[in-house]
């Protein structure tokens, strides 16, 4: 009997369901076509982060900003309210359309309102009561970073908008009231490093949540990319372990949008396994030389014409023979 693994997103795809329901039509077509057990595990940013949490056993409190979201005040407000359980608290963030540059987040965090992200000073205050405001419990703040675009450079979230075109006007004022207010952040820490990378608003990641990973990185917290935080708590590389095959979902597989994505968490634990990728896409501009690099064997595309569970069926005649 074979065992098949079907991982990644399906949110904002055509047909539009939930990640959860999309991974289940997939391998109910794998079960109708195949002597074969289905493990379905969502894989993503976004609702499917969501989906995929509250299906871990992971003791950790999530807290999802959504792309949307104008500002990042109630993540702020859910992490105060969870200060004195301790524990590991994860804020989820993506490339948002509107960037509070993080100050909603400090004013949740804080109780407080009326911070200018334009006053270097007040600022800067904000972010040193909330680091003491985290050394003083056992927290362990974590932004799981859902775009690598950092808060301040010509690549980040000022800069570039979600659809990846410039954004033509600058506020330099702005810009260069972040650089000063998040320079030599946390305080205390022994700057063993120059340049961009030990500037927390210039870290990848930084920008995700509006801001929001710059804001944790300036006070103590850290960065993890979201991929890397998903294969880590769902064990991704142990779940795949005696699957045959593997089956991932994507809404659409075109080089720009995946550079955001987590389709490598769940390729390169098959590929840590030896393991046949298959993806199931609305559609796909990759070429083969670019398959190869995201590690994907093949691609099946509905392109809006071909239910998921026949995509299903399709994929288990092809690859368990």
């Amino acid at each position: 009997m074979s065992r098949v693994v079907v991982a990644g997103r399906w949110d904002g795809a055509t047909p539009d369901l939930p990640t959860g329901e999309a991974l289940n039509a997939i391998g109910r077509g794998v079960l109708g076509a195949s002597d074969s057990t289905v493990v379905t595990v969502p894989v993503g940013t976004g609702p499917t982060f969501e989906e995929a949490m509250a299906a871990s056993r992971s003791q950790a409190l999530f807290v999802r900003v959504p792309t949307e979201a104008s500002s990042s005040l109630e993540a702020g407000r859910r992490v105060l309210d969870s200060l004195r359980d301790g524990g590991t608290v994860v804020v989820e963030g993506g490339h948002n359309a509107s960037v509070d540059c993080g100050v909603g987040f400090l004013e949740g965090l804080l109780g407080c309102s009326g911070i200018d992200p334009r006053n270097t000073d007040l600022l800067g205050d904000a972010l040193t009561r909330a680091q003491g405001l985290i050394a003083d419990t056992d927290l362990d703040l974590v932004c799981a970073a859902s775009t690598a675009r950092p808060l301040l450079g010509l690549d980040s979230v000022l800069a570039v908008a979600p659809d990846l075109e410039p954004i033509e006007t600058q506020d330099t004022a702005l810009t260069a009231a972040l650089t000063q207010a998040f320079a030599n952040r946390p305080l205390g820490r022994r700057q063993l490093l120059t340049g961009q990378d030990a500037h927390p608003a210039r870290h990848r990641g930084s920008g995700a949540g509006g801001g929001v990973g710059a804001v944790i990185a300036a006070i103590g917290g850290r960065i993890v990319p979201t991929g890397d935080l998903l294969s880590q708590v769902l064990a991704l590389e142990d779940i795949l372990a005696d699957a045959d095959l593997v089956i991932v979902a994507e809404p659409e597989l075109s080089s720009p949008l995946l550079a955001e994505s987590t389709l490598d968490a769940v390729t390169s634990a098959a590929g840590a396994n030896a393991l046949p990728v298959v993806g199931v896409t609305h559609r796909s501009t990759l070429s083969h030389f670019e398959k190869a690099e995201w590690g994907i064997h093949g691609v099946f595309e509905t392109e809006g014409s071909v239910t998921l569970e026949d995509a299903g069926c399709r994929i288990a005649r092809t690859w368990l023979r």
